[in-house]
């Protein structure tokens, strides 16, 4: 069990909670987990229509034109490829 007196392990956040909230520590982190956490997540489903969306104009795939198309790096687009999703960007890069 966690003493008062240490503050928690993970990363300090800016949220303050008033002293005499009734909440365990579990429960707030998960507060805080959910207000500071990411704001945008990249699934495979809008991976895919970007890739169908470059595909109707004609310009070949890449992992630079999803990413931005999303608005975020490729490194993103690389973890949250699948391998069916690498398979489908070669057929259609290769239908071009």
């Amino acid at each position: 069990m966690m003493e008062l007196d240490e503050p928690p392990k993970n990363k300090l956040r800016k949220i303050i909670f008033n002293w005499h909230c009734i909440l365990s520590m579990e429960d707030k982190l998960k507060i805080v987990g959910k207000l500071i956490g990411r704001q945008k997540q990249i699934h495979k489903d809008d991976i895919y229509q970007c890739m169908v969306d470059i595909n109707e104009w004609g310009k070949k795939i890449t992992l630079a034109r999803i990413a931005g198309l999303l608005d975020c790096s490729t490194r993103t687009i690389q973890r949250n490829m699948c391998e069916e999703l690498k398979r489908e960007k070669e057929l259609l890069n290769q239908q071009l």
